[in-house]
């Protein structure tokens, strides 16, 4: 089932480390369940061993380890090679793994100590002594550089905060593999301080390593802009940017394929749309975006599609689109900025939006200007997945949005719709006429639906009534069900002797259908 975008994992699945990390954690237990009953004659050659060798271990520590359980046993039997590579998949997951591995044995501290790429994660705190012996254990390998300031600062203590740590990896900047700057709370000219060694016109400052760059900070109110590692990074593929005014050099940016992209807000309308388009028309490789422009209050009068614009960016790699909105409405730069645009071989869109607090806001009203959002759309060709969530969700728009896209012989859209104001009647309005298109549904925190409402649905889609049609097969291929708390699933079990393909998930655990008739959920 899909869902909004997540950030792929490139390594192989984490089972290995995980459970080599389980291992470890048991070896180092310091309490082991003894036998209620002992018998009298081992209990009385213990006492005599505690007695004998007291005085020997009086100045050992509290903690003494014993012998590693049958697992780890085992572990210690594959090639140094092979529990290298399984030790880097765990440090992957856990920064302190690398520590952990190196105090089980001496095999294992050897190991780890002569694994360079086991110690490439930097995550800068207060323990920066810790951190740069832990660069000088990674040798030549590239390092993933992580800024974790502290919040309970005054303004003075955390920009000095962030300035030291930074001054301990600039010195490695030609080694990055990744950066990760992200920072809560305010204080001002946090960015100059993280930022300022990085700026400038010098080979020393280049980046050729550098694959991923995350620099977020919604807090920010410096409009300087910044042109990082003299404009060169040749190998960045991935950004995720939030609260900064970047130079957007093609040298820098142009071989992006995933970019989330929040706007910095300090400028609006046209002009913002301005330089999305042109920051868009350099990343045109890009093949995951999402966009999202913070709302600054603006007016209904602002709403207008410009004509001001004479060049068509295209973008023809991208297959998923995610619009995200934080506000109230529609930012008039989104109506500006997507006439502009050219997605051919887009597969997925994501209309997202911020879910809103039950207790502030007990109904959630769509946004006001989507029939204006619906007139700037470009083409949709390949489309095959649309997600709606929670603001974007009206059935007048998304009645007349899925009669814009084309109608294939076979149906082939998955549509994902979330948000409390799903109802039954909400799904005979918004999907009049789209059975045709649709493959999938699927339904994500629709507490208001129910599994009656779910089955006249399928019936208005498939044109017949399921129930008294057993020899015949719904257009609806598919159907999944998210945390929706009046959906009674159990109900609905037999759909799939009419070849739809069901799923449910309750508290994010898929469900294990075969126990249906249980009371208690079983999931896989």
């Amino acid at each position: 089932m899909p869902f909004p975008l997540k950030r792929s994992r490139q390594h192989e699945p984490a089972a290995f480390p995980r459970a080599i990390l389980d291992a470890v954690k048991a070896f180092y237990a310091t309490e082991r369940r003894e036998p209620q009953h002992k018998p009298k004659h081992r209990a009385r050659a213990d006492e005599r061993k505690t007695t004998a060798h007291s005085a020997r271990h009086q100045h050992a520590t509290h903690f003494q380890p014993r012998a590693p359980p049958r697992r780890v046993h085992r572990i210690m039997q594959l090639p140094a090679e092979v529990l290298a590579h399984i030790f880097v998949l765990g440090a992957e997951e856990d920064n302190m793994f690398p520590v952990i591995v190196s105090h089980v044995c001496r095999a294992w501290r050897y190991i780890a100590l002569h694994t360079p790429a086991l110690w490439r994660r930097v995550t800068l705190d207060a323990s920066l002594t810790m951190w740069g012996q832990r660069i000088q254990r990674a040798k030549a390998c590239t390092l993933d550089i992580q800024l974790t300031p502290l919040v309970a600062m005054t303004h003075l203590a955390y920009y000095n905060h962030v300035q030291l740590c930074m001054h301990v990896v600039l010195p490695y900047i030609h080694r990055w593999r990744s950066l990760e700057v992200r920072f809560v709370g305010y204080a001002p000219f946090l960015w100059n301080a993280a930022l300022s060694g990085c700026c400038g016109h010098s080979a020393a400052i280049e980046a050729p390593q550098l694959r991923e760059l995350t620099l977020v900070y919604p807090e920010n109110d410096d409009t300087k802009e910044y042109l990082l590692f003299n404009g060169y990074a040749p190998r960045l593929r991935r950004a995720t940017i939030e609260g900064i005014r970047l130079a957007w050099s093609p040298s820098l940016f142009q071989n992006l394929t995933y970019l989330d992209y929040t706007h910095h807000g300090f400028t609006r309308g046209a002009q913002a749309a301005s330089e999305v388009l042109y920051l868009l028309q350099v990343s045109s490789a890009l093949e995951h975006l999402r966009l999202s422009f913070p709302w600054r209050g603006d007016t209904a009068s602002r709403y207008a599609l410009s004509a001001s614009f004479s060049r068509i960016v295209h973008l023809p790699r991208l297959r998923k689109l995610a619009l995200h909105v934080d506000g109230p409405d529609i930012p008039p730069a989104l109506t500006y900025m997507l006439p502009h645009l050219s997605f051919p071989v887009l597969r997925s869109l994501y209309l997202v939006s911020q879910r809103p607090q039950p207790q502030v806001q007990p109904a959630e009203p769509s946004f006001p200007h989507l029939r204006t959002l619906l007139k700037a759309l470009p083409r949709l060709p390949a489309l095959s997945h649309l997600h709606v969530a929670h603001g974007w969700l009206d059935e007048r728009f998304l009645a007349s949005f899925l009669t814009l896209l084309p109608s294939p012989g076979a149906p082939h859209l998955t549509l994902t719709l979330e948000g409390p104001q799903v109802t039954h009647p909400f799904l005979c309005s918004a999907l009049r006429g789209a059975g045709r298109r649709i493959r999938a549904l699927a339904f994500v925190r629709c507490d208001k639906l129910t599994a009656e409402g779910l089955v006249d649905v399928l019936n208005r889609l498939s044109g017949i009534h399921l129930q008294s049609a057993p020899h015949l097969y719904p257009t609806i291929t598919a159907l999944y069900i998210r945390d929706c708390a009046g959906v009674d699933w159990r109900s609905l079990k037999w759909l799939t002797t009419m070849g739809v393909a069901l799923k449910v998930w309750e508290d994010g655990h898929e469900v294990d259908l075969r126990y249906a008739r249980a009371k208690k959920a079983r999931f896989l």
